[in-house]
């Protein structure tokens, strides 16, 4: 093709998927608070630590609404740099921004991956791009997965010496915005060994100097943490002492990593593995093995999957009994989980799919290219190379249904076309509008404000109050006090001995901080639907200790008043379509 139509079918293809990207932000600007967005790890933590990150940004090392005053690495950022867009939006526009930023660089990245290594053809090197960016990553966690196929282009930059600015300033970009227990350890550690390769030899002094970069970078973000972590900043006994360790079976773990990928690393990629196995025979029956471009797509296809595989391995491993021995014997540390590894393999999966849609063009324009097919007649290789192109087509077309049915994308282009559409939205999961409600009452019977008393939440995560603007004593928090959650286990205490489930939850992880019930136990968002708690016990006097005044209950409690609590006000507060109804009692 020549080079000025090669440049105009770039550019055609480039900005028809930048647009395709961007064309999600529109179910976001519609619905507004209304859309949905998933809650689990997002809304119910990372979201809060942003926000709470950035009203304390310069005033000590506390957050004194979360968790009766938890210091600020109960709340660790799992992409600092972004906290700055919480300061000049509201939470959930930078929500909003942070998704498309992330879903950008991702399409950005892997479409500049896959024209630089298997050189795809620019439809296709947009299909791909296209696809990782509508991944449904949690936007919260920034670039961390978004940001790699960039990440690593800027690195194959600087081998070899081009685009020396961007590729700096990206990966310090990459560094702020990403977190270094999930994904950053992985990338430095991956970063390193692929330099040291003796292939490498010659080209390894900016690489190098990146990686230093990008680690001195990650040890400021998190001095703190790593300083308490290594003992050189005295800090309260974290609560993942207590953590039990449960060994997985390693075949099972294996597996599952490999065909199904991490947690939070959704990339459904199954089609895209059997596209690989095809890839195999097709170039076997063709012959095209041969061909010095066929090896090299070949030789970067067998690469990730054996990256894939080895990420797998050894997250099975870190989880297997014998890992579990070891992690035992690491005291906090041991509470590190591997399995974050597994965030690397969706770049790797979509680098692999771009190959295989390039090796079935390679294997047309092959056979057309020859008199007889090495394998047979004319004919048959030819219909054998439609056949492969067909099926690597195919593949793309599966795996884009796949992501599509499981983007961020679709639940909010179900919500426009029916506004009942079930699932919680930010809206509903947050109370607003309920929640206000609740504060202005407070203020104008009792002259209280929220700085003024704690509340703890039943029956609605307590990120709800939270986003409020409540001092709560209760929260979600991978990293506070073991001397607390002994503290809040008082008020539980009753509760925990009525389900062997919840007591083994709380006791042997206790992440959740939280009021649990055994008449609903794993249930936080209870709907105004009728249900009540109709024998809930706590330990009030406890709760009065840690300093708690007022109860915020989603559900109408029964034995209130023997349990200690007095209903303020008879009527509960609510909207006409709020999700919750929420009933306030004080602490008595």
């Amino acid at each position: 093709m020549p080079a000025q139509k090669e440049i105009k079918l770039h550019n055609i293809c480039f900005f028809l998927g930048f647009g395709a990207v961007l064309a999600m932000l529109v179910p976001y600007l519609i619905l507004g608070q209304d859309a949905i967005v998933t809650y689990h790890d997002q809304l119910d933590g990372e979201l809060i630590g942003y926000m709470l990150q950035a009203k304390h940004l310069f005033d000590g090392n506390l957050l004194p609404e979360f968790m009766n005053g938890a210091d600020k690495t109960a709340l660790t950022l799992p992409a600092p740099g972004f906290v700055l867009l919480f300061l000049v939006m509201r939470p959930f526009w930078a929500l909003v921004s942070m998704q498309l930023l992330g879903s950008l660089c991702g399409y950005v990245g892997m479409y500049l991956l896959t024209r630089e290594i298997p050189r795809a053809h620019p439809a296709a090197a947009m299909a791909v791009g296209i696809l990782y960016a509508y991944l449904p990553f949690l936007p919260v966690y920034g670039l961390s997965q978004y940001g790699l196929p960039l990440l690593f282009w800027s690195f194959l930059q600087l081998r070899n010496k081009k685009y020396r600015a961007f590729a700096f300033g990206y990966s310090a970009m990459y560094a702020l915005c990403s977190s270094l227990v999930l994904i950053g350890f992985g990338v430095i550690g991956m970063g390193l060994l692929w330099t040291l390769l003796p292939s490498q030899r010659g080209r390894r002094r900016l690489p190098l100097f990146c990686l230093g970069m990008m680690t001195g970078i990650y040890v400021v973000e998190n001095f703190r943490l790593l300083g308490q972590l290594l003992g050189w900043i005295p800090s309260a006994v974290s609560h993942k002492e207590e953590y039990v360790l449960t060994a997985e079976p390693f075949w099972n773990s294996l597996l599952t990593g490999f065909l199904q990928g991490g947690q939070h690393s959704g990339d459904y990629h199954q089609w895209i593995l059997g596209g690989a196995v095809l890839a195999g025979v097709f170039s076997l029956l063709t012959g095209a093995f041969r061909r010095e471009k066929e090896r090299k797509i070949l030789g970067a296809m067998g690469i990730s999957l054996g990256v894939v595989f080895a990420l797998a391995l050894v997250s099975a491993l870190w989880d297997s009994g014998l890992g579990i021995l070891l992690r035992t014997r690491l005291s906090v540390l041991g509470a590190f989980q591997a399995d974050r590894l597994l965030w690397l393999a969706p770049c790797l999966w979509y680098l692999l799919l771009a190959c295989e849609l390039e090796l079935g063009l390679c294997l047309l324009h092959f056979v057309r290219g020859e008199k007889r097919a090495l394998s047979g007649s004319l004919v048959a290789g030819r219909f054998l190379a439609g056949a492969g192109l067909f099926c690597f087509a195919a593949v793309t077309i599966l795996t884009g249904v796949e992501v599509l049915r499981n983007s961020n994308l679709k639940p909010n282009v179900q919500k426009l076309r029916n506004p009942d559409y079930g699932l919680l939205s930010f809206r509903d999961y947050y109370a607003i509008g309920v929640m206000e409600q609740v504060e202005a009452y407070l203020l104008e019977q009792t002259g209280e404000k929220p700085e003024d008393y704690r509340v703890v939440s039943l029956g609605i995560d307590p990120a709800a109050a939270l986003y409020q603007g409540f001092y709560c004593l209760d929260g979600y928090s991978n990293n506070y006090s073991l001397e607390y959650k002994h503290s809040f286990r008082e008020i539980i205490a009753p509760e925990l001995e009525k389900s062997q489930y919840l007591q083994e939850y709380f006791d042997d992880w206790g992440n959740r901080c939280y009021l649990f019930s055994a008449e609903c136990p794993g249930y936080y968002t209870i709907e105004k639907n009728g249900f009540y708690f109709q024998d809930y016990a706590l330990d009030v006097s406890a709760l009065k200790e840690l300093g708690g005044k007022y109860l915020l209950s989603a559900a109408w409690i029964e034995n209130g008043e023997e349990t200690g609590l007095r209903l303020v006000r008879e009527e509960p507060f609510e909207t006409q379509d709020s999700y919750y109804r929420i009933f306030l009692y004080e602490i008595l």
